[in-house]
């Protein structure tokens, strides 16, 4: 059974949200509003015949109630000075008095409110886009009709989201290795919050800003392109490691040195090839590998390889091209599956690191070779292999050959045969 209390804040909050919604409250009313309710909105069953004992004692006390809420000036009773309740009318002199009584915040206040924190957005040149189509929208909405609640939810989201950007802008310039979950304690005191509401958002809004086009180009799946774009604030949700395997030293600033062997597979962090005085590659050929069941599975002495996956990201770019600095004369190669979208990585992996790579089993030979093995295309496959050819595609005589004969490999199958194949340095 409700309570005093609960009574006179129902009462309150009904006669505020009908004023809200009103065209007085945005100074469009032609004729004076009165906004009021029935004691039945508030109390259900009022003055009606065979109420239980119990009801009847909840019943006085809900008259004594209002009683005392009109002697206090808060609302008046029609028609006045009867034994029986009517209609409850809201005292438009006291709408500041309700807002108090209900800690509640007007809505004109909550849309200002919002539009100073887009008007910040402005200010910021990963946000301004963002921040101007917010105000345009909220330009464009009437107070009456916005819905508290959400805004209020809007107003924390957006403050999240400046935080956020704000966070990400600084660790970039530092070049500072973060977490996602080290992020999202740090700036929203909850480490599953970016995770949960934040991330999809903010890389949304960093995404449509045009500025990161290029290390996104490729990328198809909404989450590799989540992952590609945060890399750009030195952003991770793992520590970013590197798989390797072959003949090489790295000389670290403090003296000490790692060794890496052809039978001793190593992850490294990226953090230590940061820190590397120099990366010493004794190989007279380096390989990059799509997918780390290859990586493990291929030998070759004179063959140095580092596990690429998938789509190189510009921490793999940077590593590259230090590499091709330090050892000039290595023969660059690239093994990776055999499909429009393993032939996509290829080409935006020499595009994107200036170096000659060679496809090394990704093409006809092996797809005739490998036929028993091959899948058929599906829809996107088809498409990308479209798409490339008109764009003038390197491998089109390769993805004509997968479109006439529908049928494309993964590279698992070719290099677990891989010490039978010639076309294999």
């Amino acid at each position: 059974m409700a309570d005093r209390k609960e009574w006179k804040e129902q009462l309150l909050s009904k006669l505020l949200d009908q004023y809200e919604k009103s065209v007085t409250y945005v100074g469009e009313n032609k004729v004076k509003q009165v906004f009021s309710v029935k004691p039945s909105d508030i109390f259900k069953g009022y003055n009606k015949d065979f109420l239980p004992p119990e009801q009847l004692f909840q019943e006085k006390e809900f008259e004594r109630l209002i009683r005392q809420m009109e002697s206090e000036g808060l609302i008046h009773v029609v028609p006045p000075n009867t034994g029986i309740l009517r209609q409850i009318c809201a005292v438009p002199e006291r709408w500041e008095d309700y807002y108090g009584c209900l800690d509640r915040t007007e809505k004109n206040i909550l849309k200002k409110r919002l539009e100073e924190v887009y008007h910040r957005f402005c200010q910021c040149d990963l946000l301004e886009a963002y921040g101007k189509e917010k105000l345009q929208t909220l330009k464009n909405s009437r107070a009456r009709k916005l819905d508290e609640k959400k805004v209020e939810k809007e107003i924390t989201e957006a403050e999240a989201i400046w935080n956020l950007v704000q966070f990400l802008k600084e660790n970039q310039e530092k070049q500072r290795t973060t977490l996602e979950r080290e992020m999202s304690e740090a700036v929203l005191h909850d480490s599953k919050q970016w995770e949960k509401i934040y991330r999809k958002k903010v890389c949304g809004i960093l995404e449509h800003t045009g500025r990161y086009d290029e290390p996104l180009a490729e990328l198809e799946e909404e989450r590799e392109r989540q992952t590609a774009l945060l890399e750009e604030f030195y952003i991770y949700s793992n520590p970013a490691y590197i798989y390797l395997k072959g003949d090489a030293r790295i000389c670290l600033e403090d003296g000490r040195e790692l060794r890496i062997y052809h039978d001793l597979p190593m992850s490294i962090p990226f953090e230590t090839f940061q820190k590397a005085k120099s990366i010493q590659i004794r190989d007279a050929a380096l390989m990059t590998v799509e997918n780390l069941t290859s990586f493990h599975r291929l030998e070759r002495e004179h063959i140095f390889y580092l596990f690429l996956s998938g789509y190189h990201t510009r921490t793999k770019q940077a590593l590259l091209q230090r590499i091709a600095r330090e050892n000039p004369g290595l023969s660059w190669h690239h093994f990776g599956d055999l499909d429009p979208d393993g032939l996509a990585i290829a080409g935006h992996l020499i595009r994107k690191t200036g170096l000659p790579f060679q496809l090394c089993a990704m093409g006809v030979q092996e797809l005739q070779r490998f036929q028993t093995y091959a899948k058929p295309l599906e829809a996107p496959d088809r498409a990308k292999a479209e798409a490339m050819i008109k764009q003038g595609s390197s491998y089109a005589g390769i993805l004509r050959y997968m479109l006439e004969h529908n049928c494309k490999l993964e590279q698992e199958i070719i290099s677990w045969q891989e010490t039978r194949l010639e076309s294999f340095l």
